[in-house]
């Protein structure tokens, strides 16, 4: 999407840009666990009200983006990709509608990796999209109801697999909601038990042991029960079974263990794969022998020169590329040099809880608590404004934080 706003601008009325997505609206992801997590027990009347609304809160529907009072020039195709044929350079909706291209940009995103675990796709509630997050709310919240009412006499345990930013996100805010709801309702906050199950032997590697340990101290104030060290070998409707024999029982199972490779691209013929199942990139994102194809986010594999590692699959790498694949294209278009990707991964945030998130800059700095939460909403505010305009996009960034802080 930023690479298609960004090529409209460059190009204006030049070429013809086409954004094909099986949704009509853009998941704003980084507040999916704030949707997942937002529980409240009003009357079942307005139910269905409180489910739209919060759809609706990180749901941005791309005619709000592109069919904006300023036209951009964007013809958006809401369809499902069927067949991309790289020899006719045409791409083929599911529906049959041919859209031959001069270039293309591939960026289908990731799918949840099971790890070949029994159990998790059957049983386990993944965490990727909208629906996912509202059957987690609606799940929790049927289970705090029953705890209000008397009927459920035993604690609340919710078991998440995975300990990564997305684990860590959903556990603490979860835990900060049910606990001001129980607190309300004048019950004990013993009544909830979330347990965080990671299989590296401590969460988040890829930071430093100084951040990681302000993040477990928070986790740990919260409540949040941290297993490090333990794979999980099975899973079950109420339960995950440990590779290690022991059997943890749960009313709900929520797997945010990982993404893989979107399995579609296997289906490409002549896209060179690396073994992950990724997407084989160049140093200005395009596809490896491919000067008219370029991908971006989780599709792609981009090895950094600097570490000979890939390059983590964050939300603001994702733009990165995408402005950066907006410029080679329009370079393209133009006869001119291709720009060099030079990836910027050092800095991320990490909500944990409430108003609370800790913030890591390019220059080794941390900022944690209210000051890293503020940070981070600004972020999102910054974000919102530059696909939806000023008007709009701190309209709908007031209304999620209207939305969010109920239960913080």
């Amino acid at each position: 999407m930023r690479c298609a706003l960004d090529l409209s601008k460059k190009l204006k009325k030049q070429t013809s840009i086409t954004l094909v997505d099986r949704n009509g609206y853009h998941l704003f992801t980084p507040a999916l666990y704030e949707v997942a997590s937002m529980c409240d027990l009003k009357s079942s009347e307005d139910k269905d009200f409180f489910a739209v609304e919060k759809r609706e809160t990180i749901c941005i529907p791309f005619s709000d983006i592109f069919y904006s009072k300023k036209e951009t020039g964007i013809n958006f195709i809401q369809a499902e990709v069927g067949l991309v044929d790289l020899k006719l350079k045409r791409v083929v909706t599911k529906g049959g509608e041919i859209l031959p291209y001069d270039y293309l940009v591939i960026a289908l995103g990731s799918q949840s990796a099971d790890f070949g675990i029994y159990g998790v796709r059957e049983y386990a509630h993944q965490f990727k999209n909208i629906n996912d997050a509202i059957t987690i709310n609606l799940k929790i919240e049927k289970f705090i109801k029953q705890m209000v009412s008397g009927q459920k006499m035993t604690p609340l345990r919710i078991l998440i697999g995975g300990a990564g930013f997305t684990g860590i996100e959903f556990a603490a805010e979860i835990i900060c909601c049910v606990k001001n709801i129980l607190k309300t309702n004048k019950l004990r906050f013993q009544n909830i038990q979330v347990m965080l199950i990671e299989a590296g032997s401590k969460i988040l590697p890829m930071i430093s042991n100084k951040e990681r340990d302000k993040i477990s101290k928070r986790l740990t104030k919260l409540g949040v029960i941290l297993m490090e060290g333990l794979e999980i070998g099975e899973v079950g409707d109420n339960f995950v079974k440990l590779k290690n024999g022991k059997t943890i029982d749960g009313d709900i199972v929520v797997w945010t263990a990982g993404v893989r490779a979107n399995e579609f691209l296997k289906s490409i013929e002549g896209l060179p794969l690396a073994v992950n199942g990724k997407i084989k990139v160049g140093v200005n994102l395009n596809v490896q022998g491919l000067d008219d194809v370029f991908s971006v986010g989780d599709d792609q594999e981009f090895i950094d020169p600097k570490t000979q590692k890939p390059v983590p699959a964050f939300a603001h790498t994702a733009i990165e590329q995408g402005k950066i694949v907006a410029v080679n294209i329009y370079n393209l278009v133009n006869s001119r040099k291709l720009k060099t990707y030079i990836p910027h991964y050092k800095s991320w945030i990490a909500p944990v809880g409430g108003k609370f998130a800790l913030v890591h800059l390019w220059n080794g700095i941390g900022i944690g608590g209210l000051v890293g939460w503020l940070i981070r909403e600004f972020v999102d505010f910054k974000y919102l404004v530059s696909i939806l305009g000023f008007k709009k996009g701190s309209s709908l960034f007031l209304r999620e934080i209207k939305m969010f802080i109920k239960n913080d």
